[in-house]
């Protein structure tokens, strides 16, 4: 076992390495790299059928957590309408296509309807765990991310339900009742969200109960585990609950942080002793420093997660299974993909959006270790397990390697339409949000004209997520005089330059001690250089030399959060300060 777990990290170190080195996702050389490791040494990576949907179920949740963290609630309000169609919609409508086509392409097979809708059930839904882990290798705009991120977690759902309580009874019986399916899917639907719900209450209350961060993490994954783990017990939709866990969770802290508990808590402590109700609604559950926190470490924990279930996917790989069966892989491989092609396409041309968008959100398309779980389950009498079984795992492979190369290759072509994409949506984001929220919610500086330290600090945070998960470039520089004393026309000045120089999607905003910053999305340190080198000569035309400024200027990477990126300013101004030139750079 510790041969194995050694292993293990060799291997992620060695894909990480890749991937930096060449933008290969790691998720392709880890499949690699375990399955050369099995076929060299079979004894090592011996694993059962059994065995790797144990493995898969436990991983599941680790894997999603951070995904779930990760996506905005809001995004999934404003794309509800292309989410639906993409993960329910849309998967209906190929499921029936491909049941039409596939008996002209593989006469030679007696399938029933019914075994036909298994089939194409495991085929036509994403996979959750690979997509999110290929897609946050990407440059690629938000929206676009957001379609096929959201997709991979909603149509898992649509596609489980379809295949376990319509499929399976039609392959075991020959038919089904109407009837009797509407209600089940109402009762899975219904039970699968309320279990979600209920577990993330009782975990949001036992989470102020507990003031021990680590007691906190734990708690946050109990969540999500037995939110899955009880929906499994009954039957019922796993990843919907855990899905719908995470989101209530997300906007129950999100809650408490707004209404700004902690002053609510010491002004109620002056008052009477409260009843024990009134008082666990009034603790704080957790500060944005602690959620952010939480949120980074779910990621690391989902990285390894993650690796162990491409390791074991590659273990049960038999390759002379699929070389007997290559004909059927690629026949199904080629009617999921034609299907997918034009399900996207219907879509992108409704909201009149790039044509390169419909390739890229094919390409999302990629089938993983879910599917391979649910072709497990079919029962050992089935007469096309070993079929089904060849086609399943043919189909994951090749979506996965062909998927992701034609995606790099497609990204490659296309970086600088993509980039004008993600700067148009950040202008368009910007404007949106300055005309319906921060002229009413948002009190700037009089003297600077800056945003206010509470509300730079939340969108220095919401930035910086951005950035990380969506692979942008995001800069800061901060900004502060020689002078000690407050001076009100020099800010006012320094205030009006910034503003006339920045962007409509950057933000400037007040710090602690009288200094400024100014946050940059989708720019580099050389075009962050650049702007801070205009503003000091701007501002030396207008203000007599005796006031210098000094600026500090650094970019966000893969390892940072929010407190990493603050250091690297501050010791960059520090430096600034203690040298002749006034402008320095902490990478």
């Amino acid at each position: 076992m510790l041969l194995l777990f050694t292993i293990l990290l060799i291997f992620i170190i060695l894909s990480r390495i890749v991937e930096t080195a060449t933008k290969i996702p790691s998720t392709l050389t880890l499949i690699v790299f375990s399955f050369v490791l099995s076929y060299v040494y079979p004894e090592l990576l011996s694993i059962s059928n059994d065995n790797f949907d144990e493995i898969l179920y436990l991983m599941l949740p680790v894997i999603l957590l951070p995904d779930i963290l990760n996506i905005s609630s809001n995004e999934l309000k404003k794309h509800y309408k292309e989410i639906i169609y993409l993960a329910f919609v849309a998967v209906i409508v190929s499921i029936s296509i491909a049941i039409f086509v596939t008996p002209y392409l593989l006469p030679q097979y007696s399938f029933s309807i019914g075994m036909l809708i298994a089939l194409f059930s495991m085929l036509m839904a994403t996979d959750a765990i690979t997509v999110a882990s290929i897609m946050s290798k990407f440059k690629l705009p938000e929206k676009l991310k957001i379609y096929a991120e959201s997709e991979s977690l909603f149509n898992d759902v649509t596609a489980l339900i379809i295949y376990y309580f319509v499929a399976l009874p039609m392959i075991s019986s020959g038919e089904i009742n109407i009837l009797d399916l509407n209600t089940t899917l109402i009762k899975v639907l219904f039970l699968s969200t309320f279990i979600g719900i209920f577990i993330a209450y009782i975990g949001y209350y036992t989470i102020k109960i507990l003031k021990n961060s680590f007691d906190q993490f734990l708690v946050i994954y109990l969540i999500v585990i037995i939110s899955f783990m009880t929906a499994e017990h009954f039957n019922i939709a796993g990843i919907l609950s855990i899905v719908t866990s995470v989101l209530t969770f997300k906007y129950l802290i999100a809650k408490d942080i707004s209404t700004n508990q902690e002053e609510n808590i010491n002004s109620y402590f002056n008052k009477t002793e409260p009843p024990l109700l009134t008082l666990l609604k009034k603790v704080p559950a957790l500060t944005k420093k602690n959620f952010r926190e939480y949120k980074k470490e779910s990621e690391f924990i989902g990285i390894f997660a993650n690796a162990i279930v491409f390791m074991i996917v590659a273990n049960i790989i038999d390759i002379e299974l699929l070389f007997t069966y290559y004909q059927e892989i690629l026949i199904v491989f080629l009617i999921t993909s034609i299907i997918r092609y034009f399900a996207v396409f219907t879509m992108i041309k409704k909201l009149s959006l790039p044509n390169r968008w419909i390739f890229a959100l094919s390409l999302s398309g990629t089938k993983g270790a879910l599917a391979i779980i649910m072709v497990h389950s079919l029962p050992q009498t089935f007469i096309y397990k070993e079929v089904f079984e060849a086609i399943i795992i043919g189909n994951v492979l090749l979506s996965t390697f062909i998927y992701t190369i034609l995606l790099m290759l497609h990204i490659k072509v296309y970086s600088k339409e993509y980039k004008n994409d993600i700067e148009l949506q950040d202008s368009h984001s910007s404007n949106t949000i300055s005309k319906k929220n921060l002229i009413d919610l948002i009190e700037k500086d009089f003297t600077t004209g800056a945003y206010t330290q509470t509300f730079i600090e939340d969108i220095m945070e919401k930035e910086i997520q951005r950035s990380r998960r969506y692979k942008t470039e995001f800069s800061c520089i901060l900004i502060d005089t020689n002078n000690s004393n407050y001076d009100k026309l020099t800010y006012k000045i320094l205030g009006n330059i910034i503003k006339n120089m920045i962007r409509t999607n950057d933000y400037f905003g007040i710090k602690n001690d009288n200094k400024l910053i100014i946050l940059t999305s989708n720019t580099s340190l050389s075009g962050a250089l650049i702007l801070a080198q205009k503003i000091d000569e701007n501002f030396h035309t207008k203000i007599d030399s005796s006031t210098k400024l000094h600026l500090g200027i650094s970019q966000i990477s893969d390892e940072d959060n929010y407190t990493t990126l603050l250091e690297k300013l501050n010791e960059a101004l520090d430096k600034a300060k203690n040298s002749k030139n006034n402008i320095q750079i902490e990478a």
